[in-house]
C-alpha cells in the first residue's frame, strides 16, 4: 500500500488483485483519508505499547481473502461526518477470522483520522493473543480455509463458532 499525492491530501492505493507486497507501518497511515470504498488491512505485527511496532498488509480491493487466525482492520470514510474543525473522519473496525467466520472485535464510528491507529492497537493485540492461545491449546481456527472478507462481513455470526480441537492420545 502506498500513499500518493492527489490534490491537497494523500490517498491510498489498494492493490486490485493481490495483497500488498510489503508490510506498511499502520501508524504512518494516521491522518490520511481512506479510499472511498474502504480498505481491509491484514495485521502482521502489533506490539501492545503505544508507538510500538504495528504493521499490516493491504488486502486486494476486488476480493479480499483471509484465513482463520488472521486479525483484520477495516477502515472506511464516514460519509457526512467530520470534526468540528472540518476534518474528515472514518469508521474503523477490528475483526478476527475464526473457523470460516468473521467476528467483530471492536468498532468506532466517525473516529479521528489521526487517532484511529492507536485506538485499534489494544483490540488488535487482544484478538491476536486470543487466537494464538486457542491455537496453542489445540483449537482449529481454520487457518487452511480462506474466507471472502466482504461476504463474511455482511453475515456476521451471532455467536462464536464452534471450534474443532485436535486431541492426541498423549494429551
Amino acid at each position: 500500500m502506498t500513499a500518493v499525492p492527489s490534490g491537497s491530501a494523500p490517498v491510498w492505493v489498494i492493490p486490485a488483485d493481490d495483497a500488498g507486497d510489503e508490510d506498511v507501518d499502520v501508524l504512518s497511515l494516521a491522518g490520511r483519508q481512506p479510499p472511498a470504498g474502504g480498505c481491509w488491512l491484514w495485521v502482521t505485527a502489533a506490539e501492545p505499547r503505544r508507538g510500538g511496532e504495528f504493521t499490516a498488509l493491504a488486502l486486494p480491493g476486488n476480493r479480499p481473502l483471509a484465513s482463520g487466525g488472521d486479525v483484520l482492520v477495516h477502515l472506511a470514510p464516514s460519509p457526512g461526518w467530520e470534526t468540528a474543525g472540518g476534518t474528515p473522519v472514518a469508521d474503523v473496525q477490528v475483526w478476527a477470522v475464526v473457523a470460516g467466520s468473521l467476528l467483530l472485535v471492536a468498532g468506532w464510528h466517525a473516529t479521528s483520522l489521526s487517532q484511529w491507529p492507536e485506538n485499534v492497537r489494544i483490540p488488535v493485540v487482544f484478538a491476536q493473543g486470543v487466537l494464538r492461545e486457542l491455537q496453542d491449546h489445540g483449537a482449529d481456527t481454520g487457518s487452511r480455509e480462506q474466507v471472502d472478507v466482504i461476504a463474511a462481513a455482511g453475515s456476521v455470526p451471532t455467536a462464536f463458532p464452534a471450534l474443532p480441537t485436535r486431541v492426541s492420545a498423549a494429551g
